[in-house]
């Protein structure tokens, strides 16, 4: 059984991320690794959806003690343990308050897959409009709603 939390975050100079949550699931679904499975974790909040796919760079720690996450723009869901090697376009820096009180840095990353294996159309930075970029910063902080965290944006 994988361990997809140990793969290498590279795979021939290239970073990898593990997706975890499709585009369009209602519900976060997290990777565990003791079963090697990816468990329904908890739904969203009503009428969210993720727009893009969800996932984590394996064999890396954020603040938080998970891998680092984030999303990966691109035309198309996939499915829950699909491997994209990617390219960076943003990093967005967050301060999380945990329910405990803990404020921790959880950031989030955007990733697009790599250009040499997107479609016609490879997603580039100049994809990430204003708008665009507003609508996932108001997904990440509508995503917490009902789990006890709170989130701020710092860019």
């Amino acid at each position: 059984m994988t361990n997809f939390l140990k793969l290498p975050a590279k795979s021939r100079n290239l970073f990898r991320v593990v997706v975890e949550t499709p585009r369009g699931a209602a519900a976060k679904l997290a990777y565990d690794p003791k079963t090697g499975v990816f468990q329904y974790s908890r739904p969203l909040p009503v009428g969210n959806t993720y727009p893009y796919d969800w996932g984590f760079v394996p064999s890396t720690v954020g603040e938080d003690g998970d891998p680092l996450d984030g999303m990966v723009i691109h035309q198309a869901a996939t499915a829950p343990g699909v491997v994209i090697k990617f390219d960076l376009l943003a990093a967005l820096r967050v301060k999380q308050k945990e329910p405990d009180g803990a404020v921790i840095r959880n950031d989030r990353y955007i990733f697009c897959p790599r250009k040499e294996d997107a479609p016609d159309k490879p997603v580039t930075a100049d994809h990430l409009s204003q708008d665009l970029r507003q609508e996932i910063e108001q997904f990440f902080l509508s995503s917490v709603l009902g789990t006890g965290k709170t989130i701020k944006l710092k860019g």
